[in-house]
């Protein structure tokens, strides 16, 4: 974590739609603002909550950063039947429905030298966040290839790897990070980021659900 905020001059922080606050990793957010380093949140998987709810996210956590909504399948009912049948793995070819475009054009503003549209420096951007929210994703769909391994559980990116998305702008894809004020066991498997194997006591995390549960 230290070494790729240090090699950044961009943080961007990947977050589930689902549970953007439950993903926020608030340490990493104050180390990078004491470096006086840019913090771009990414909401990834706006196709898994009602429209409504993503743009409010966006409202709030716009507030305090600037604030991207993404997507990195195709829409429709047909090709959500396709992506169904197929993993992540399986689909090199994703197209991003939102957010690609947004998130670009914020980046190339930061390569700009003092606001000049023409003239332009090198940055990289580090991408962060908790595991399986999706950052290798969101990477493949800004480079338009497979760039990276992605898969639908936590862990599959091992190690820091650089992806060169331009001349100007190099990205630095990340492990999922977990940070010492992270909740414990039951909330991170509800979160998907954990592997459900690694869970000691199952009985804990079921407990967990069920308290999220409508009775009836």
């Amino acid at each position: 974590m230290k070494k790729i905020v240090e090699a950044a001059d961009v943080i961007i922080e990947v977050l589930d739609a689902r549970d953007p606050m439950g993903c926020r990793n608030l340490e990493i957010e104050q180390i990078v603002k004491k470096q006086n380093k840019k913090i771009l949140l990414v909401v990834n998987k706006i196709d898994l909550v009602p429209a409504e709810n993503a743009k409010a996210w966006k409202k709030y956590l716009g507030k305090e950063f600037p604030c991207v909504l993404f997507e990195t399948q195709s829409k429709g009912p047909a090709a959500n039947a396709t992506n169904a049948k197929k993993s992540e793995t399986e689909r090199p070819d994703m197209v991003p429905v939102l957010g690609a475009e947004n998130l670009v054009g914020m980046i190339k503003n930061y390569a700009k030298v003092d606001g000049d549209s023409k003239e332009k420096k090198q940055i990289a951007v580090g991408v962060m966040g908790f595991p399986n929210v999706g950052k290798s994703s969101i990477i493949n769909s800004l480079k338009r290839c497979r760039a990276v391994a992605v898969g639908k559980t936590p862990g599959v990116t091992k190690s820091m790897q650089e992806i060169k998305l331009d001349k100007n702008i190099l990205l630095i894809d990340s492990p999922g990070v977990l940070t010492t004020t992270t909740d414990q066991a039951d909330s991170l498997i509800l979160r998907s980021a954990a592997r459900v194997e690694d869970i000691p006591d199952p009985k804990k995390t079921i407990d967990a659900l069920l308290q999220r549960i409508e009775k009836n």
